[in-house]
């Protein structure tokens, strides 16, 4: 396997991986995150237990879908599971930095250079 595509493979991987591990706190409702949530209610018009459970959702779907589309190699399945991943960390770096009163840097970098990640992953993929 060449070199890049082992790069390629890993950073799917990882942004995966990323996912997952911010999904957990948020189905398992842990007090953090609901705390971090409850930070967002008055930006959110829904109940804010059902936007974590539904955010920590599709963190998961979103994980599934790379995870997918690493073995199986299908763009489309790339291309929805960026596209996800973009919006999903574009939200969260609003909600970082507009309903936090102090932002938590190393959430604010993870998601730049997931967005980052996925604006380089649906460019490659739109070629194809």
């Amino acid at each position: 396997m060449k070199q890049s595509t082992i790069l390629e493979k890993a950073l799917n991987l990882i942004a995966a991986g990323l996912m997952l591990f911010f999904s957990i706190p948020k189905l398992l409702g842990v007090d953090e995150a609901k705390e971090n949530f409850k930070l967002m209610e008055s930006f959110v018009p829904i109940d804010i237990n059902l936007f974590r459970v539904f955010t920590g959702v599709l963190e998961v779907s979103i994980a599934l879908l790379l995870v997918v589309y690493t073995i199986k190699n299908k763009a489309a399945l790339g291309k929805l599971g960026y596209l996800l991943l973009f919006a999903t960390m574009t939200g969260a770096l609003v909600m970082e930095f507009v309903a936090k009163p102090e932002p938590m840097i190393v959430m604010a970098i993870i998601a730049i250079f997931l967005s980052l990640l996925s604006i380089y992953k649906l460019k490659t993929l739109l070629k194809k």
